[in-house]
């Protein structure tokens, strides 16, 4: 336990099977809530893409600068006098970049994307241009595969030099490394079905890989098959992480509110996550509402990373979202908010890029119009249990409607990128939240 911004925080670290590594942790957070006074609120958190603890903590301490600053206003004079512990959530997360090029690439793992006027035109020779992905295998081999996936992409490995140019080397690659999310749960709001039905060779077609036919995709401009690989495998970490965090909220983060609960039934319990700690956070909603029913005070999902069919009764195509529970069973009993801003280009760009390999669709990647659009670009769609209403400045009240999901456009500078989500507009909606659990 440290004091941050006035809170008492306990990190709760989990390892990628959901599996709390320290239980103490969680022990010693529940015997701080039971000592006099009481705490009265727990406000559990999760980032989503991190390269290590010090970058989720460095959110956490952000966020909670601004919240604290928010309950010294004099409208929340009631909320600031209740005794509030933070629990925050830690994964084994990894990063997901927006920039790309050839160069990044090597140097950082060929993680991230984004098309630059700058990006290299001509392809390097494979054998050097294949180190960052050599990097990154090597990487999936040692921190997300188990024994057969080990072995899979050792054979993935000795297959790069010999993708430029060779489809079948290339369809045989592309199986070899999506063996990581063999076990994936099915989503087909997610695209991960209709893309594994697609050969190899075409997904990277699709991506720029430059193939004997003259297929060029979303990543022409990165020049030859390197980056179409850099492409897939920053893609594959997204389906990796995406797995990854609904095992922790589901199997981690879910039992942990249980025993919360159980062992301080008093407690108001609010859930706020990041990004994909938005998922961990609506899958661990989602587990709760799994009988017995255990509802919480509120819900806080920042610029979310999943389908913005997410909560939907029907997708269009007769499919339910893959969190309808969580709106259906009312897990949620107090506020239940969620922001999106057309600023996020992670949720609007690399995630829907990567959902789009799924599509023949040619309409604007990321938008509402998008099949695999994200909830942290659009919102929820298809939902008919949505309010929608703008941010608010600090100091202007939010009136939240009860069993709906109060949806706050961040658009036009109330969050001007994915990662802006620790600023004083952000955590007054917040506190405005939480002020409305009795």
């Amino acid at each position: 336990m440290r004091m941050t911004e006035g809170f008492a925080f306990f990190p709760l670290t989990f390892d990628e099977d959901g599996k709390l590594e320290n239980p103490d942790e969680l022990d010693g957070m529940i015997a701080r809530a039971n000592t006099e006074p009481k705490a009265t609120d727990v406000i559990v958190i999760a980032h989503g893409f991190r390269n290590d603890a010090n970058d989720a903590t460095t959110l956490y301490d952000a966020f909670l600068k601004t919240f604290a600053a928010n309950l010294a206003r004099k409208e929340f004079k009631a909320v600031a006098a209740r005794r509030f512990l933070v629990a925050g959530v830690y994964w084994p997360s990894k990063p997901f970049r927006e920039a790309y090029s050839e160069a990044a690439a090597e140097a950082a793992g060929t993680r991230g994307l984004k098309r630059s006027s700058r990006a290299v035109k001509t392809p390097k020779a494979p054998s050097r241009s294949m180190a960052g992905a050599k990097k990154q295998l090597e990487d999936f081999k040692k921190h997300d595969a188990n024994a057969g996936q080990r072995r899979k992409l050792d054979r993935a490995i000795t297959l790069l030099p010999k993708l430029d140019g060779n489809l079948k080397a290339q369809d045989k690659f592309v199986e070899l490394v999506l063996s990581l999310v063999d076990d994936s749960p099915a989503d087909k709001t997610e695209g991960l079905q209709k893309v594994r039905r697609r050969k190899g060779s075409e997904l990277l077609a699709r991506l720029g890989a430059g193939a004997p036919s003259g297929t060029r995709g979303f990543g022409s401009f990165l020049g030859g098959i390197a980056g179409s690989v850099g492409q897939f495998l920053n893609l594959t970490t997204w389906y990796v992480m995406k797995d990854r965090s609904g095992t922790v909220g589901t199997e981690g983060v879910a039992p942990a509110v249980r025993e919360i609960r159980k062992r301080c039934p008093g407690l108001r319990i609010h859930l706020v996550g990041h990004s994909l700690g938005g998922r961990l956070m609506a899958s661990c909603a989602k587990a709760l509402a799994a009988r017995p029913l255990l509802q919480v005070d509120s819900l806080l999902l920042l610029e979310a990373a999943f389908s913005h069919f997410g909560f939907s009764a029907d997708n269009g195509r007769g499919t339910p979202g893959f969190f309808r529970d969580v709106v259906v069973k009312e897990v949620v009993k107090g506020p239940f908010v969620s922001t999106f801003s057309a600023q996020d280009t992670v949720v609007g760009g690399p995630y829907a890029i990567m959902s789009r390999l799924a599509s023949d669709n040619t309409r604007e990647i990321g938008d509402a119009t998008d099949e695999f659009g994200g909830i942290g670009r659009n919102g929820p769609l298809r939902t008919d249990e949505v309010a929608n209403m703008p941010f608010r400045k600090p100091g202007v009240a939010y009136e939240y409607k009860p069993r709906v999901i109060n949806n706050l456009d961040g658009s036009g500078g109330f969050i001007k990128d994915h990662a802006d989500v620790m600023n004083e507009a952000v955590t007054y909606a917040l506190a405005s939240a939480i002020a409305l659990t009795p």
